[in-house]
């Protein structure tokens, strides 16, 4: 059966319409990214739709400047916001990491800045109940940054490990903390040797000596 034009040629407008509005506002982003115009970006609504092949570098770009701003304390917790829900559609969008590092940078970078906006957020909270969704994130952006190749694993060991004491601390009068402690700490040792001289060795000096200051605080924990 031969298709009805008046329906399938609106469509087809439709979709290259929508297709155009992408690949313009992803040339309007990378114009203000070079003059380091991050106001622009951030305040933009992302203009595409999942399926567009610039949906993903879209998200990733609006990321990048929401948390380049939060980073310069400018509205820290709205832009951590943005950032860390642009950078999870951006990074679950591309399946053509090559294709997309050529154009927005590595893959490694934004995770580590996906899962730095989350650690931001949740410390930002004031309860418990507040902070356990952030960190229930941040433990499955550090768990899939883990899975990403590239040269950050102590950044990933390092997010990991921060979620897994947070969610410890946030029941700490449970009977088994003492055993996850323990074994957090012997984990969190391996990852710091492997951290090495990298530029997240401090961050794993500094967790050790949380994990051995909490354990310290629980009666009878060796």
């Amino acid at each position: 059966m031969r298709p009805n034009l008046k329906i399938v040629i609106p469509l087809l407008a439709t979709v290259l319409l929508a297709s155009g509005c992408a690949t313009r506002q992803l040339k309007n982003f990378k114009e203000a990214a070079d003059e380091n115009n991050w106001h622009e970006i951030a305040g933009a609504e992302v203009d595409c739709k999942a399926d567009d092949e610039t949906c993903n570098q879209l998200h990733l770009l609006k990321g990048d400047a929401c948390y380049r701003l939060a980073k310069q304390n400018t509205d820290s917790i709205k832009n951590y916001q943005c950032a860390a829900e642009q950078l999870e559609q951006g990074i679950h969008l591309t399946t053509d990491w090559a294709a997309a590092e050529a154009i927005v940078g590595q893959r490694a970078q934004y995770f580590e800045n996906w899962c730095e906006s989350l650690r931001s957020l949740r410390s930002e909270q004031t309860s418990t109940a507040a902070a356990k969704p952030y960190n229930q994130k941040l433990h499955a952006c550090a768990r899939e940054f883990l899975q990403a190749p590239g040269d950050l694993k102590p950044a990933a060991t390092f997010f990991l490990h921060n979620a897994e004491l947070a969610a410890i601390r946030f029941q700490i009068d449970d009977t088994g903390s003492c055993q996850a402690l323990k074994q957090l700490q012997q984990n969190e040792n391996q990852a710091a040797a492997q951290a090495g001289q990298s530029r997240y060795a401090d961050y794993h000096r500094r967790l050790l000596n949380d994990i051995a200051g909490i354990k310290a605080s629980i009666p009878g924990c060796p």
